[in-house]
């Protein structure tokens, strides 16, 4: 179990005003490390409570500063030198009776009434003596996997780890649960967003709204359906629309290319037929500080292929590429340092996707039952992500239990729904596509996360994911919420991790989806044109149309109605017979006939036309 938004806020308050930075940073601190009591021993007390914070205050990943909920504090994010200034005033000046300590050494421990002295020392300063103990364990197990799911279980966690005796819960602590949620509301099986909990903070000082380099711009001169075809991406969501046949895919793919470096399973060629032009892929990537840096690639012909520049760079980001077959490209900056051959990115076949690639990925029905019997908080990961990528029409999807199928020696996973419990090997297409984009996603985040570790670095603040066709094997129930939950999964993977998603799709239920949410600061939307032999590609102002009907007519899609094609010819032909001066009766009998054929009893357009009618002598 995991706590909730409602638990973790609801304690933040507490603790702004009722416990003393000392106890609910140094005390727990040296506690927890096992300070020396009647003696000392040789520690750095500044590398001490450095550490204390850089595992529970490190609120905002993307920030250098911690989260400092306790009272008295001068602001809500310090610094990182605040252990070795603030604090340390706190514990050599004011907290200076605790513990037995000779200044200029590194000598510490904890005199024998220490309790007692903490007291002491928070009645003369006026502090409130007794901390809310519930109010900091949930603030220290905020993200942590949680075996019960009780406050009880939650306290005596809190106690054994941090070696809190039976005096000193007497004297320092406020067992009660005062001003916190109901246990049901305070536990959940789904991991904690903590951009939820961030959401309701004020800003780090530092804060970046993104960061990495990431993919702004791409150009393709002769090397597409067009001659010359330019787009902006968006920093979080940019659409691309348009007929079959326009080039969608092929925009995608030089994306893809322009932003890891490699192609996704082959690369794409130069138009043909367009020798007067010399084949050009110009693109640009946006630093964190704003800085914009181009690039321009060209096609050798000798050699046949794309030669981008030397100094070419990459979006620093994680990238996952959803193609319109089935298979997926992956590509990580930091995994591919161990990668001897210098590939940018791996391309991987759906069958590839659950099965395995031998050197790279075992695969989803391996790591499946892997994650569930080691790993148990990577597959509460993939339950919650499945949960938020869940449609309306199935339920909620949950992981189940793993099954023996005939004629197959391996433990199949199973997906449980409304209507049952299926081998996901056996779930719809729908399904299982979400299932392997999901996968993809967790896998090479956690993969992300150690490799960084390995490596001793940060791991990378932003994940790009490129979809083609992304409503492909879903019903228009799954399609209205399939982007909305999509952008959310990111907040599941980690707190600190910026999605840019891009995507081409010829769903108008896709697009009515983002009416509440889209954001022309951060989204773009554009349509790909057929003008008779060429193409063009057009930023679309974002304009909500209403139902899905809406959409349809709009010039996005170029319906001229909402039905039928025979309807359609039907109603046009009505239309014109309503233009002439005198339209015979026989004229108005036939269009009727055709109008009772193919629309609905109850179309709007029939009002219309039986007044039409019933003035030109027809009674229908």
């Amino acid at each position: 179990m995991y706590l909730t938004q409602d638990a973790v806020a609801a304690a933040i308050n507490i603790l702004r005003t009722s416990t003393h930075p000392f106890i609910g940073i140094t005390y727990l601190a040296c506690k927890r490390h096992g300070l020396a009591v009647g003696s000392t021993e040789s520690i750095s007390m500044d590398s001490l409570t450095k550490e204390h914070m850089e595992e529970y205050h490190r609120l905002d990943r993307r920030s250098m500063f911690y989260f400092q909920p306790f009272r008295g504090a001068p602001r809500l994010w310090v610094n990182n030198r605040y252990p070795s200034t603030g604090l340390q005033t706190v514990n050599t000046q004011t907290f200076s009776g605790v513990f037995l300590h000779k200044r200029g050494t590194s000598d510490w421990g904890f005199r024998e009434d220490y309790a007692a002295k903490i007291l002491k020392t928070l009645e003369e300063g006026r502090f409130p003596t007794k901390a809310p103990a519930l109010a900091l364990a949930i603030w220290l197990y905020k993200d942590k996997l949680l075996k019960g799911a009780s406050y009880t279980d939650l306290l005596n966690l809190f106690y054994a780890e941090f070696q809190i005796s039976d005096d000193e819960r007497r004297l320092l602590f406020d067992q009660t649960k005062g001003g916190l949620p109901q246990e049901a509301a305070g536990f959940s099986v789904d991991p904690l967003e903590m951009t939820a909990v961030l959401a309701d903070l004020p800003e780090p000082p530092d804060a970046e709204a993104e960061g990495g380099r990431t993919i702004t711009s791409l150009r393709l001169v002769n090397a597409g359906p067009a001659a010359d075809i330019a787009m902006n991406f968006g920093s979080r969501i940019s659409i691309v629309t348009g007929d079959n046949g326009l080039g969608k895919s092929f925009l995608l793919d030089f994306a893809w290319w322009a932003a890891t470096g490699s192609w996704a399973e082959r690369q794409a060629l130069p138009r043909q037929g367009g020798e007067g032009l010399a084949p050009l892929v110009e693109y640009s990537l946006t630093a964190v500080s704003g800085r914009v840096v181009s690039f321009a690639a060209t096609f050798n012909r000798r050699e046949f292929r794309w030669v981008r520049p030397k100094d070419a760079m990459t979006i620093e980001a994680l990238a996952v590429f959803s193609r319109a077959d089935g298979s997926f490209s992956l590509a990580d900056p930091v995994r591919s340092t161990f990668n001897q051959s210098d590939r940018a990115g791996e391309n991987l076949t759906a069958r590839e996707v659950w099965d395995g690639k031998v050197g790279f990925i075992e695969g989803l029905i391996r790591d499946w039952a892997r994650w569930e019997t080691t790993d148990r908080q990577t597959f509460d990961l993939l339950a919650a992500v499945l949960k938020r990528l869940s449609p309306e029409d199935l339920g909620t999807l949950t992981p189940g239990p793993t099954v023996r199928l005939p004629g197959d020696y391996r433990d199949i996973p199973t997906i449980q729904h409304r209507y049952g419990s299926v081998p996901v090997t056996h779930a719809s297409s729908g399904v299982q596509r979400v299932l392997l984009l999901a996968y993809l996603m967790i896998w090479s985040w956690r993969e992300h996360e150690l490799a960084s570790k390995q490596l001793g670095r940060p791991p990378l603040r932003r994940m790009m994911v490129i979809v083609d066709e992304l409503e492909a094997h879903l019903h228009p129930k799954w399609q209205r919420i399939v982007l909305p939950a999509l952008m959310g999964a990111s907040d599941l993977l980690s707190s600190d991790l910026a999605l840019q998603l891009v995507a081409a799709t010829h769903s108008p239920m896709i697009l009515a989806s983002m009416e509440t949410g889209f954001d022309p600061s951060t989204d773009v939307l554009y349509h790909l044109y057929g003008d008779g032999p060429s193409v063009r590609l057009e930023e679309t102002p974002f304009v909500k149309y209403g139902d899905v009907s809406g959409w349809l007519t709009s010039p996005l899609f170029g319906l001229r109605h909402a039905r039928s094609r025979e309807a359609e010819q039907a109603i046009e032909a009505a239309k014109s017979l309503q233009l002439e001066d005198a339209p015979s009766a026989d004229d108005v009998k036939a269009v009727s006939a055709k109008l009772a054929q193919h629309l609905a009893p109850d179309d709007k357009f029939w009002p219309r036309w039986l007044f039409f009618a019933e003035q030109n002598g027809v009674a229908l």
